[in-house]
């Protein structure tokens, strides 16, 4: 199989080959910026930003081909509170966009950290590399330290209920492992591990339990942590801990094979709709069994 390009939804060849964000991705096609031609025909392709892009068309942006990057750029920033963990602040609060612009152009959160919590958010311009870390199917470690208003004893049931499973609305939370940290009469600090990425899980998983959570932080992805990085600052990662960091998802065969099983998935559910796409039909044919 030629793994150096599979085919990919042209808002996400966007992402690979520009420093726009997917919205703006989304916006420069809309009015007409960015053109796509196949092979042999001499006249734009009519698509959608969810079509997909082969590695023998050519996209152009304002009349510039477009190539997918070949170099990548991973960093951590150690979050402070009351930022909120988006490209813009709908509500006009402090958001990342002063980071964003210190920052190499292209990069983008990978996940979010909501307001209040602080703490380890990596940002990236590769998009697989992200798409890792997120999906639950990799099951990449995060680590997180509580801070807990109240004395929790031994033995009390609501930590075990946090491994076996916590009902929210529409799933059921688990956190891979729970243990202490250190307590007083009056507090407790815990460090909790997930593996599922929800929308304020672990805030929503405390709230269900009735456990007094006053500070969330993140202190670590996979194998990487802030370490000694101070509040509001942020640093690239080497390429050995990126290399770490893919090991933790699994591995960028691992990734690839997420990808061609999803390939296949939609290639199916074309053919069922009475809609098949020839083109990655033939696709899988060549390549998608190698």
């Amino acid at each position: 199989m030629n793994s150096r390009f599979l085919p990919r939804r042209l808002e996400k060849f966007l992402r690979d080959s520009t420093a726009l964000s997917v919205d703006d991705g989304r916006l420069a096609y809309a009015r007409g910026d960015v053109c796509v031609f196949e092979p042999g025909v001499p006249h734009p392709k009519r698509m959608r930003v969810d079509d997909l892009i082969f590695e023998d068309d050519t996209v152009l942006m304002n009349q510039v081909r477009l190539e997918p990057r070949t170099s990548h750029v991973t960093l951590m920033l150690n979050k402070p509170a009351d930022v909120t963990a988006t490209l813009r602040d709908p509500h006009g609060q402090r958001d990342l966009t002063a980071f964003l612009e210190a920052m190499p152009p292209g990069v983008f959160p990978v996940g979010r950290l909501d307001r209040d919590t602080t703490g380890l958010l990596l940002f990236t311009n590769d998009g697989d590399l992200a798409n890792a870390i997120l999906h639950p199917d990799h099951e990449t470690d995060k680590l997180y330290w509580l801070w807990l208003d109240e004395h929790v004893p031994d033995g009390d049931p609501r930590l075990e209920r946090m491994l076996l499973g916590v009902p929210l609305a529409g799933f059921v939370a688990h956190a891979a492992s729970v243990s202490l940290q250190h307590r007083t009469e009056s507090h407790t600090e815990l460090l909790v591990t997930l593996r599922e990425g929800k929308n304020r899980q672990i805030r929503r998983m405390c709230r269900a339990l009735r456990l007094k959570l006053t500070h969330l932080h993140r202190k670590a992805i996979g194998p990487l942590s802030l370490a000694a990085l101070p509040v509001g600052e942020w640093r690239p990662l080497d390429s050995d801990e990126v290399e770490r960091l893919w090991q933790a998802t699994g591995g960028r065969e691992r990734a690839t094979d997420r990808k061609l099983r999803a390939l296949r998935t939609r290639a199916r559910e074309r053919r069922e709709r009475g809609e098949p796409d020839l083109r990655l039909e033939a696709w899988l044919e060549r390549f998608g069994s190698a």
